[in-house]
């Protein structure tokens, strides 16, 4: 025993100092670093970054005497909606999930710290070190009343709290999709049909949906997807080997020059300076092999002959674009898939048709439906996928996966294993020599060590279930996300924690069991705690050295060093400085994901915990809102939040596995009476994990937006949005009435627009009988929706007054076809007439876009001023925030929600008709001709080379290039096939 708290001491005190000094030191430094290397450290704030929107970037931080610490008070006092519109909607909700357990596990320690840290210390089994704060040092078992009891307030508090964020995500998400921006978007209006049944044409589906504007259906275009890729690839190749040679040249004429021999290198005048000849031979220029590289090199059987790069490359885009452009051509003439993509002038026909489609008689014609997903959020390879093959790859992936979790667990036993040094000593001989080390040694092994390969073991984890889950038939991003979160999710949770306490806690009991099996529950009941100190270490690791090191991007920071050494043309140097970092949040979720699930379960068992899992949640959230604002760009997948929901049902795992150890140590210690109550506490989890699927599941796993919110908020006074069940009842309406309608052939088989009456009975018009009957409250919020939806005349002035509050302080934001209307009163001037400017409603900012233009109708949506972002909901006074916080409908009605969106939600996607029409075309059918981007040198060789290519028909340019004096390739603008991507 003293050996164990010897060890467990010397790991703690080693742990805490060996993390403190590297934490010290990485913040140090950037610290020191951050206002000198600013592409590394706040590339946001760049104004030359050309692949980022106006909207997303951030002001320089104003000076301040506090120079070196000024950000962190900077990023913490910004309102929520700066987070939404610099970090995006899935970069907030990423951050509140922290915020959320931050919050939650303060009020949780003032409750809990008090009565169970001297309940488990006092008069119990004499313990050692954090073990004498723990369950197993209770000896009493009428004590363990406390922890029952406990257990109750705050798994009841944690639900509760999971279902006050499942409100404020649906009515926030619903307030989003009826905001300008999103109500546009082209992916709010389109809905996709997968593993349709029957053969449908296009006649018949436009009889379907008469309201469709458009509707494309997939092809099997894998020849022509393979075309694409093999010419890619060959443009790569060739724009490489050409930069190569011309970057070459310029070393050698340099060379020549500095040493005064530039007459023998042109030999007199006799070899010419733009000659590509003579600064490199024929010879000397590049090669490669043809053919697979995983063949061999023989050319006569696996086809893998040598040839020159830039010959046959140039040969082969020629060629290649003959074959693309009549496989582009006649692309319809392949065989039609089971997927159909259709499109809607607006986002309430889109919704009305989604939400009746289970309910018409297309209902057994397709397999899965989908709503929010835009063009570049589709998985082409997996489109022409049946339903039987889908379940096939499923199967396998699954399968896969679930093998790798049991293997996997092989390797994490062991690092749990070596936190229990003591026991594998005694058992090990040649191990002993262990036991002679220094006490900082051995805390090093038996603390840091385990904390770092786990941490490792667990990052080789994320890139495999990636694979897997497009492998597996996932159609979208959107559903290839989930299938990541949870995966990764469910091996967080068994190898991190199951497996891990196992290894630490039960490894030591091992011997006794077998000695004495009757002891086994004693033993286990003991021991199962003393697991926590494993986890202390984690969190010190995770607290003070791991958010400090993603402060510092140590890698960034060497790799822009070494740019000039290792982008060697134009486009890599344009990418490395232009691209930004993208988290992807389905990986990131369940990283912080299993620390809220360690947490909740030793909130109870080891409250101690606590202390420690909060710093590391603090001092993580503080380095991901900084590099979330400051460093990483919103992804180019816009997820719309909806990690944030199925992280906050995932942590109902950690309530259960919470409970379940409780009962296992009740059971163990034999206290009977606090087992019963703790299977209350089960049953009631059960029933109330059941009621929140049943409330939100319809709304969040299936997109639905309220029409009476679409109608809402485009000013239509006789709508109310449904606060009191988000719409669940409207939607279940609406799909029966259809249904009802279809079974009485009243439409026709044709989903038609519903009438009043039907509206009505659906619930999204005021009923008068109803309205008549409301109480103050409902009186108040009816009150309150109306104002947001009156239209005062003109809402924006010349004066940039925001579109978003009008002089009464109250909201009103411009729908599409409010936009559509000002557009057409105000005009645009022809974008040729003043020289590439336009104008939109009232002075909107218009900038190009690559499929059309993006309407800027609200100035503030560009501008980092303090007025252009709206303050906190909750910023009233402490006592009314206390009594809102049990009344989620008040605490989050719909049109504050509506006002406190960013200014940048007022902005327009104007998309051009042609993309309108393919814009769910796969985008090999519309991809273009590569252009090779080459570096302009000032002998000459570069034009030769391009006019030399032009002949044969390959596309090669060096516009915006040119060579500094050190003689190597700098960019001056962006690559000439460069467009900024509209938001779709």
């Amino acid at each position: 025993m003293a050996a164990d708290t010897s060890s467990s001491t010397s790991a703690f005190v080693t742990t805490l100092i060996f993390n403190l000094i590297v934490g010290g030191i990485f913040l140090l430094l950037f610290v020191l670093f951050r206002q000198r290397e600013k592409r590394v450290y706040q590339p946001r704030t760049l104004t030359d970054v050309q692949t980022l929107p106006e909207e997303q970037r951030i002001d320089t931080i104003p000076p301040s005497k506090n120079k070196f610490f000024d950000w962190i008070p900077y990023i913490l006092t910004k309102p929520h909606s700066f987070v939404i519109q610099h970090a995006g909607v899935d970069g907030y909700f990423y951050l509140r999930y922290m915020g959320i357990f931050i919050t939650s596990t303060v009020i949780i320690m003032c409750l809990v710290l008090p009565i169970l840290l001297p309940v488990n210390a006092t008069n119990g089994n004499n313990l050692k070190g954090f073990e004498i704060l723990s369950f197993a040092n209770v000896k009493n078992k009428n004590r363990f009343y406390a922890h029952v009891f406990l257990s109750w307030i705050v798994f009841l508090f944690l639900i509760y709290v999971i279902y006050k964020e499942l409100y404020y995500y649906v009515v926030f998400r619903h307030a989003m999709q009826t905001s300008p921006l999103y109500d546009g978007l082209i992916s709010s209006r389109t809905v996709i049909l997968t593993e349709l049944k029957d053969e449908f044409n296009e006649g018949e589906f436009k009889n379907e949906f008469p309201e469709s504007s458009s509707i494309t259906f997939a092809y099997d275009l894998s020849d022509l997807d393979d075309t694409c890729k093999e010419r890619s690839k060959n443009s790569q190749k060739l724009e490489k080997a050409l930069n190569k040679v011309i970057n070459k040249s310029v070393k050698k004429r340099k060379k020549a020059e500095k040493k005064g021999k530039l007459d023998k290198l042109y030999d007199d005048g006799k070899k010419p300076q733009d000659d590509l000849e003579t600064y490199v031979p024929f010879k000397k220029r590049p090669h490669h092999r043809t053919g697979p590289w995983y063949f061999p090199p023989i050319y006569p059987i696996f086809h893998r002959k040598k040839v020159n790069t830039i010959q046959h490359c140039s040969h082969e885009i020629v060629d290649l674009n003959e074959k693309v452009a009549d496989l582009q051509k006649n692309y319809k003439d392949n065989t039609r898939l089971r997927t159909v993509f259709v499109q809607f002038e607006n986002q309430i026909d889109a919704q009305k048709c989604y939400q009746t489609l289970a309910g018409n008689d297309l209902s057994d014609a397709f397999g899965k439906r989908f709503i929010c997903s835009a063009p570049d959020d589709i998985i082409w390879d997996n489109v022409n996928i049946t339903t039987g093959r889908r379940r096939i790859r499923r199967i396998l992936g699954n399968t896969f996966l679930t093998l790798m979790i049991i293997f996997w667990a092989i390797p994490v036993a062991v690092v749990g294993c070596i936190s229990n040094i003591n026991f594998l000593t005694q058992k090990i001989p040649f191990l002993r020599w262990i036991n002679n080390l220094p006490n900082v040694l051995m805390g090093l092994i038996t603390g840091l060590l385990p904390t770092i390969l786990l941490a490792i073991l667990m990052s080789l984890v994320a890139p495999i279930i990636t694979k897997v889950g497009k492998l597996s038939g996932c159609i979208t991003y959107q559903q290839n996300s989930k299938f990541i979160q949870r995966w990764y999710f469910a091996f967080q949770v068994i190898q991190v924690f199951i497996v891990t306490t196992l290894a630490s806690s039960a490894a030591a009991t091992v011997e006794a069991i077998i000695n004495d099996p009757s002891s086994a529950m004693t033993l286990l009941a003991n021991n199962l705690p003393k697991a926590s100190n494993f986890y202390i270490f984690y969190f010190l690791l995770l607290a003070l050295t791991t958010p400090t090191s993603n402060l510092l991007q140590a890698v960034t920071l060497v790799l822009a060093k070494l740019t000039p050494f290792l982008d060697s043309t134009p486009r890599a140097k344009w990418l490395r400085y232009n691209k930004l970092s993208q988290p992807n949040y389905s990986v990131l979720y369940p990283t912080v994901q299993i620390l809220a699930i360690i947490e909740i379960c030793y909130m109870i068992i080891a409250p101690i915990l606590m202390i420690f899992s909060t710093l590391a949640f603090v001092l993580t959230y503080i380095a991901t809102l900084y590099n979330i604002l400051f460093v990483m760009a919103p992804s180019d997948h816009d997820n719309r939040g909806r990690n944030y929901p199925w992280a906050l049902f995932q942590i109902f795992v950690g309530i259960y596995l919470s409970e379940v150890c409780l009962l296992g140590l009740f059971i163990m210690a034999k206290s009977w009476g606090p087992l019963v109550l703790e299977v209350v506490i089960l049953v009631a989890t059960a029933f109330l994990h059941i009621f929140l699927k049943w409330r939100f599941n319809t709304l969040i796993d299936h997109d639905f937006v309220p029409l009476s919110a679409i109608h809402l908020s485009r000013g239509e006074l006789r709508y109310l949005y449904p606060q009191d069940d988000l719409g669940l009842g409207e939607i279940n309406e609406l799909a029966k009435s259809t249904k009802q309608g279809f079974e009485n052939d009243e439409t026709g088989g044709v989903i038609r627009i519903a009438t009043e009456r039907e509206l009505e009975h659906a619930g999204i018009l005021p009923n008068e009988e109803e309205t008549g009957d409301n109480d103050m409250d409902t009186k108040t919020n009816v009150e309150e929706q109306r104002k947001l939806s009156s239209f005062t005349g003109t809402t924006m002035s010349s004066n940039g007054v925001s579109t978003f509050i009008n002089e009464d302080g109250r909201f009103r934001k411009f729908s599409y076809t409010d936009v559509e209307r000002l557009r057409s009163e105000y005009g645009y001037r022809d974008q040729e007439s003043n020289g590439g400017d336009r104008l939109g409603p009232e002075g909107a900012i218009v900038t190009n876009a690559d499929y059309g233009n993006i309407v800027y109708s609200d100035p503030n949506a560009v501008t980092n001023d303090t007025s252009a972002f709206p303050r906190n909901i909750n910023r009233n006074v402490v006592k009314q925030r206390i009594v809102n916080f049990f009344s989620p409908k008040k605490s989050y009605p719909f049109a504050s929600m509506r006002r406190r969106l960013p200014h940048a939600f007022n902005t327009v996607v104007e998309y051009d008709p042609t993309y309108m029409l393919n814009a769910y075309t796969d985008p090999f059918v519309f991809e273009h001709k590569p252009i090779i981007w080459i570096c302009k040198d000032p002998m000459g060789v570069s034009k030769k080379e391009i006019n030399e290519l032009k002949v044969i028909g390959a596309d090669v340019r060096d516009d915006f290039t040119e060579y500094d004096d050190k003689g190597r390739p700098i960019f001056t603008f962006n690559p000439p096939d460069y467009e900024n991507p509209a938001k779709k």
